[in-house]
């Protein structure tokens, strides 16, 4: 099969691969019909976790089932699925509460042996899925991928960035990163109940994308912007701010200090490394620091539901579209911030 496959910082090439096999009764072979390029796929890309090289990337994808292990109850081959870029085991303690991110046997596609087994990931024709009867989720007929596989990883994300802030109908967002999980932040805020979603960034050209979607912006390379954002709301700070960069200290400190007192920050930029938090400015405003990855088991099937209303509609952020073997050209597009949204059409299914 064709595929997809990293061999050192910015080195992706496409090449012929093994076909997988079912390795456990549980697993399943999905085919692919849709990625996606997702900014933590540069993390790989750049060389910044350990990959082996020869690895598949991607973990944004969806497909048809291809072939299903023994064990498995809930799908049948031709079944039409999203598949979760986390990987869970459905019987931890953690999964029994919904917490799926935090299995005990956690894995991501396409990321390297971070969690133990390096699985390969959705930049080819076909994946092995573990514990499938968890991991896929039921895609609706009628909806085009380019809506619904998002819900696989990026609006997940989104999703939990502000129901896990606790947004109450008529809070101020901001957002620092108007990238596709800040927009995808941004637009389920609006669904919470948002009054206003104030965008922040250094990009003049992703600032104009966020204002074609009805966002208010501000330009941090131009201002401050903790000041012109206690400017647009009479001095005290937005109720909520979402921290959706990651990688450095910088727009986490932006977002702590752009927040109201007893307002909220909500994390879902990477961060891989340790530093300081000013601990006593936090306590004495009482600011709120809370952590999101984003979690596709559990909200699966609303967001589903969501963007099968036409409630939501990630689609709007693609910029691209490209087919599998031009997946290196895409990674080089999306570091430079020439593209916004990657979308990798891979097959046409069953």
């Amino acid at each position: 099969m064709r595929a997809a496959t990293w061999h050192g910082p910015r080195d992706v090439r496409v090449e012929e691969k093994e076909e997988p096999t079912l390795a456990s009764d549980r697993d399943a072979i999905v085919r692919v019909t849709t990625a996606s390029i997702c900014g933590t796929d540069l993390h790989v890309y750049r060389g910044e976790l350990t990959v082996v090289p020869g690895t598949v990337l991607g973990h944004e994808f969806m497909g048809v089932v291809e072939r299903v292990g023994s064990g498995v109850r809930r799908f049948r081959e031709g079944d039409r699925v999203i598949v979760s870029a986390w990987v869970a085991d459905g019987e931890c303690w953690f999964c029994r509460r919904q917490l799926f991110t935090q299995c005990e046997s956690v894995n991501i596609f396409g990321m390297g042996p971070a969690y133990g087994e390096s699985l390969d990931g959705a930049f080819a024709e076909l994946v092995r899925v573990p514990n499938a009867d968890v991991t896929l989720i039921r895609a609706p007929e009628g909806v085009p991928d380019e809506r619904l596989v998002f819900i696989g990883d990026g609006l997940a994300t989104g999703f939990d960035a502000v129901a896990n802030a606790g947004l109450s109908p008529g809070d101020v967002v901001a957002v620092v990163g108007s990238g596709p999980i800040g927009l995808m932040s941004g637009m389920c805020a609006l669904l919470f109940g948002a009054s206003e979603v104030l965008m922040v960034d250094v990009s003049e050209e992703r600032l104009k994308f966020a204002e074609s979607l009805g966002f208010r912006t501000v330009n941090a390379s131009r201002a401050d912007p903790v000041e012109e954002v206690r400017l647009m709301t009479d001095g005290r700070g937005a109720d909520v701010v979402i921290e959706a960069v990651g990688r450095t200290v910088e727009p986490l400190m932006t977002a702590i200090q752009m927040v109201r007192r007893k307002g909220t920050v909500s994390v879902v930029g990477f961060h891989l490394h340790e530093y300081g938090v000013q601990m006593g400015q936090l306590w004495l405003t009482e600011k709120r620091l809370v952590f999101s990855i984003g979690d596709p088991i559990r909200n699966g099937e609303r967001l589903i539901r969501l963007v099968s209303e036409g409630r939501l509609d990630p689609s709007r952020l693609v910029t691209h579209r490209l087919p599998l073997e031009e997946v290196p050209r895409g990674f080089e597009l999306f570091e430079r911030k020439e593209a916004l949204k990657v979308l990798v059409e891979v097959s046409r299914g069953a």
